[in-house]
């Protein structure tokens, strides 16, 4: 393996070892860490107060789930604040296309735009959205049938210019082109976002195991050496689908995501993750808990693990709500 090359990948060569005296230097003139970049906060709490104010550069952010779980919706609503906030953000999606995720952002944005608007102001704001991403209605048919839509529009580009949305293809955008647009595209204290990390192709043997644990490495390592926040995005394997309660050792190629990651958050519908007890006999928390979704901390290389917050679904804006709470009821074994 060459200097410089992870797992078949070429990054940058490293600089050399540094010595204490050095790195006080650093500090002192506040470069030590990411430029001086400090944590950037996702906007959701108590996630933000778990990660003591955030996602920090250099490291490697696990978030898995079962399909359907939210995860996509979780870290666009993480880029979407993060970019609002003046932090470069690239979001390679392997799912979906940039008008999908457009989308997705403008439907948010409509969600928190003008709490005072009537239900079915907006419905026909989201139909109108949809209709305007899709290419079937004009910019000025939509501001017509809905001024909040183009109220939307003009917020997103009003406050997202730090956000780019990158279309990534399973073929061609492998873990060497996220390196080249992180280096094109941003600097330290940026983000990026992977959606998800078994899609980016890698060479090696044929098993799921072996391709993750090549990419999984380069990510790390680009997270490290560039000074930038990596969010991965992770699937559940087949067990892992027909759990109750999704563990991290049941994503995919899960021996090299646990490994390697700083911080994992796994999402699960809260009906299915917390013990039978609490719900078997509730039909109405068991209703309230059909809206919810645990996230669990399962690893935190900086602060404490093994904890459990909650969320409120609002799917139908593509979001949840950001004010979450530690979750009282105790997790299924399962």
């Amino acid at each position: 393996m060459v200097a410089g090359s992870v797992s078949g990948w070429r990054l940058a060569p490293t600089t050399g070892a540094s010595s204490i005296p050095t790195l006080v230097q650093e500090l002192r003139r506040g470069h030590l860490v990411a430029g001086g970049r400090g944590p950037a906060a996702t906007g959701f709490e108590p996630i933000d107060t778990v990660l003591d104010g955030g996602l920090l550069p250099g490291e490697l952010v696990l978030v898995g789930g079962q399909p359907g779980a939210g995860k996509t919706i979780l870290a666009l609503q993480w880029a979407r604040y993060l970019a609002g906030r003046g932090r470069p953000v690239i979001y390679a999606c392997y799912e979906h296309d940039e008008a999908a995720l457009f989308h997705r952002l403008l439907v948010q944005e409509l969600a928190v735009l003008d709490p005072a608007a009537e239900p079915g102001e907006r419905i026909e704001a989201r139909a109108v959205a949809r209709e305007l991403t899709l290419g079937t209605a004009t910019m000025a048919e939509a501001m017509t049938r809905s001024p909040l839509v183009g109220h939307a529009v003009a917020g997103l580009e009003r406050s997202l210019s730090h956000l780019l949305l990158l279309s990534a293809s399973a073929r061609a955008t492998t873990a060497d082109e996220l390196v080249r647009q992180v280096d094109e595209q941003t600097g330290p204290g940026a983000v990026l976002i992977v959606d998800y990390l078994q899609k980016v192709p890698a060479a090696g043997g044929p098993s799921v195991e072996e391709r993750v644990a090549r990419t999984v490495e380069v990510m790390k390592e680009l997270a490290v050496s560039r000074r930038v926040t990596v969010v991965a995005l992770a699937a559940a394997g087949a067990k892992g689908i027909e759990a109750g309660r999704l563990r991290l050792h049941q994503l995919r190629g899960a021996d090299a995501l646990a490994h390697e990651c700083d911080i994992a958050l796994v999402l699960n519908d809260k009906a299915t993750a917390v013990a039978d007890h609490h719900l078997k006999f509730d039909l109405t928390r068991l209703d309230d808990a059909r809206r919810r979704t645990v996230v669990s901390v399962e690893k935190n290389r900086r602060g404490e693990a093994n904890l459990h917050l909650e969320l409120t679904r609002d799917f139908a804006n593509f979001r949840f709500e950001p004010r979450g709470a530690f979750l009282s009821e105790a997790m299924s074994d399962a």
